[in-house]
């Protein structure tokens, strides 16, 4: 359906302007964790950090994010197109 494609086009947009409002290390993570799904491990050595802070920045961003969408997100209404059925 094209409304479902430009609801999931709108919702993925409204979502990277959030993570866009976190700190650099905080979207790195978040990037390299989501996007390119690596192990704490792996992001550990490309951040130069240990597992253990890249844990810490994960749940530190995730815990903002879930807060700002919260925010943002009560005063959104979707849009759901009629059906002639």
């Amino acid at each position: 359906m094209p409304f479902d494609r430009l609801e999931q086009k709108e919702a993925a947009g409204f979502l990277l302007r959030i993570v866009a409002t976190l700190p650099a290390r905080q979207q790195e993570v978040i990037q390299l964790k989501f996007q390119n799904d690596l192990s704490y491990q792996q992001i550990a050595k490309i951040m130069k950090t240990t597992a253990n802070n890249v844990g810490v920045l994960l749940h530190t961003a995730l815990k903002t994010l879930r807060q700002r969408y919260g925010e943002i997100a009560r005063d959104f209404i979707p849009f759901k197109p009629r059906t002639t059925e």
